[in-house]
């Protein structure tokens, strides 16, 4: 089983209990927000003790991190290994979830329990701010770095979508983003979707164009 296979059932589960949820947010896998409180989730095909460590570094950006696996079967729920692990994640006040993906449903194992180690304020801070700037929730979890949709590159591609119809001054642009970084974004040109035509005017490269198509499903929901 592969871990996008999870997502789904997971983003369901914590939807319907009031969280807002968007996955691979830097790199967190899934992250939900509901009120003030924010829940962080790392998968993984199997309970291993890299998954462990990656939750207790976690931690240091939210009290409450979930450890999401497939549910064992009962043999394994009841050996000695397992018990151990659960054991430990318990000890480091991690919670432990069962994601049972043909029948749609996760077992809560273990609930996150504080105290948790101290918080990284930096990386919380970097990590909040992409989850508030990002306007899509398409990324799944568990997959590759490919094709992630970070704020950045939606903003990329709302400015790549309203030069479709030809070049336009930099204030227009600016006007249509409503966002300041949208002149850093021209000017960093990091996809090379872009092409400065004269002063302050800018339009469409052929690979922008191309951009406009490959992720005509994200803009969809931008535009």
């Amino acid at each position: 089983m592969q871990e996008t296979a999870m997502f789904p059932v997971i983003k369901k589960q914590l939807n319907a209990l009031g969280f807002s949820v968007k996955a691979e947010v830097n790199s967190v896998d899934i992250m939900a927000k509901k009120d003030n409180k924010t829940l962080l989730v790392e998968m993984k095909t199997s309970f291993s003790i890299s998954l462990i460590y990656q939750g207790s570094e976690r931690q240091k950006l939210s009290d409450y991190v979930y450890l999401a696996i497939p549910k064992p079967t009962e043999k394994t729920l009841r050996s000695k290994t397992f018990k151990e692990k659960q054991t430990i994640t318990k000890r480091l006040g991690l919670g432990l979830m069962l994601v049972d993906v043909d029948n749609d449903h996760i077992t809560f194992l273990v609930d996150p329990a504080l105290p948790t180690p101290r918080k990284d304020a930096k990386k919380r801070r970097k990590l909040e701010k992409e989850f508030l700037l990002r306007q899509t929730a398409i990324n799944e979890g568990g997959v590759t770095r490919t094709k992630i949709i970070t704020s950045y590159r939606e903003l990329a591609l709302r400015i790549a979508y309203f030069l479709k119809d030809g070049e336009k001054p930099l204030k227009d642009i600016v006007d249509y983003t409503g966002e300041m970084k949208t002149t850093r974004v021209l000017q960093d040109n990091h996809y090379a979707w872009f092409v400065r035509v004269s002063r302050g005017v800018y339009a469409l490269s052929e690979d922008g164009k191309k951009a406009l198509q490959a992720y005509a499903d994200v803009i969809e929901h931008l535009a």
